[in-house]
């Protein structure tokens, strides 16, 4: 009987190792999302590279009632022949601190090639855009091969509303933006072949008679002027024959 209970042990010990064996040695995959594809190239105006996991970290520190400063995002497509469509999402505040909640204190106006996408708190939140949603990122539109466009971000803490009393406390804030590129394809802008005609058709247009009473009368006209001319021809070698044979 003990035996019996100790080969019955030892099969479930088998069976335990025969199992958990194969999930020790499963290699841990590390998860890398690519939102910027290697043709797509960004950074701003003080040198930093967004890379391509498609982040770009909003870091203030240093600000004081009244100050105004800003930012230029260049952004180019430097493949040949692949057109991407880019997005732009920003996150929640991933830290705030201080007395001073500057992700809702700042005011950010977003300039894209040229025209005004967004204007409100830095959170990314006014009253018709929520730029935290995933669902509704800023469309910066399609980049063919060798795009180049910018983003221009200008920042404001308003010296009226704010005084230095709000900075008794270092106040610091911190977003993401998070840039999104995604392979598509150009719409076929040349005008669709048009197919041949049959021989006989394409012959009958040609010899076609114009429609309007105008048309008309000029090639009938015309058509008079030649019957005249190959006639007054034929009379001419008739009578050289004649007077050959006379």
């Amino acid at each position: 009987m003990k035996r019996r209970r100790r080969k019955i042990k030892w099969l479930l010990a088998s069976l335990f190792l025969l199992i958990s064996l194969p999930l020790a040695l499963k290699p841990v995959e590390a998860s890398s999302e690519s939102n910027l594809p290697p043709g797509i190239v960004a950074g701003d105006d003080q040198g930093i590279k967004i890379k391509n996991d498609g982040q770009y970290l909003v870091d203030i520190r240093d600000v004081a009632p009244g100050k105004k400063w800003s930012t230029k995002i260049t952004i180019i497509n430097i493949e040949k022949d692949i057109p991407y469509h880019l997005t732009m999402n920003i996150s929640k505040p991933t830290m705030v601190n201080g007395s001073l909640d500057l992700s809702k204190a700042i005011q950010m106006t977003l300039i894209y090639e040229g025209k005004e996408v967004y204007k409100g708190p830095l959170s990314g939140i006014n009253k018709t855009l929520n730029l935290q949603d995933t669902s509704t990122p800023l469309n910066l539109g399609t980049f063919k091969g060798g795009d180049t466009k910018m983003l221009e971000a200008h920042f404001e803490l308003d010296g009226k509303a704010y005084t230095n009393r709000d900075f008794f406390e270092k106040n610091v804030v911190e977003n993401i933006w998070h840039f999104k590129a995604v392979k598509t394809m150009l719409p076929n802008t040349l005008d669709p072949e048009k197919p041949e005609k049959p021989f006989l058709e394409t012959l009958i247009s040609k010899f076609k008679l114009p429609n309007t009473g105008e048309e008309w009368r000029n090639a009938l006209l015309f058509s008079c002027i030649g019957l005249f001319l190959i006639l007054i021809s034929l009379l001419i070698i008739k009578h050289k024959k004649q007077e050959k044979n006379g």
